[in-house]
């Protein structure tokens, strides 16, 4: 199976589709094109490898790379894999959309309640567009992974 370098790799390579079509889609409705290239990059600290026991390179990075918020997001990410660590490369942690809406759930439910309670509305007022655009952009690059994981076999 491919390493997270390589499918660290590729997934670099998807913006040039990611970056084309987020602006091509920006007459069409902006948010959606926002949330589409936000989600893809999300990838970046949230693929489908947290679903492995021990630090995954997209843990490695958010630690790494995003201060304060990293560590949580490490945390949510532990507890994730603790939970789904027998389902490694399964339907359910592996396929696109469906281990896309499994992670988006697990992630944040907990924050969008939050600050619902505290007023702030992230899904009113048209704002629902950038979360389906992150949605699908995340989707995209889980497809990548997906089909790394499924092409190689070796290195």
């Amino acid at each position: 199976m491919p390493s997270g370098e390589i499918h660290y790799k590729f997934f670099k390579r998807g913006y040039l589709v990611e970056i084309p079509l987020s602006l091509l889609l920006i007459p069409i409705n902006w948010k959606f094109a926002l949330g589409n290239i936000v989600g893809y990059s999300f990838h970046r600290f949230c693929d489908n490898d947290m679903d492995i026991q021990g630090v995954s390179a997209c843990e490695g990075r958010a630690v790494n790379e995003i201060p304060i918020l990293g560590h949580f997001m490490f945390g949510v990410s532990s507890a994730y894999g603790s939970i789904f660590r027998r389902h490694h490369r399964s339907f359910i942690t592996h396929f696109p959309y469906v281990s896309t809406l499994i992670r988006l759930v697990f992630f944040f439910t907990f924050p969008l309640l939050l600050f619902d309670n505290m007023g702030i509305n992230l899904i009113g007022n048209g704002w629902h567009m950038f979360w389906l655009g992150f949605y699908n952009g995340l989707s995209c690059a889980d497809g990548i992974h997906w089909w790394l994981d499924k092409t190689f076999k070796g290195e």
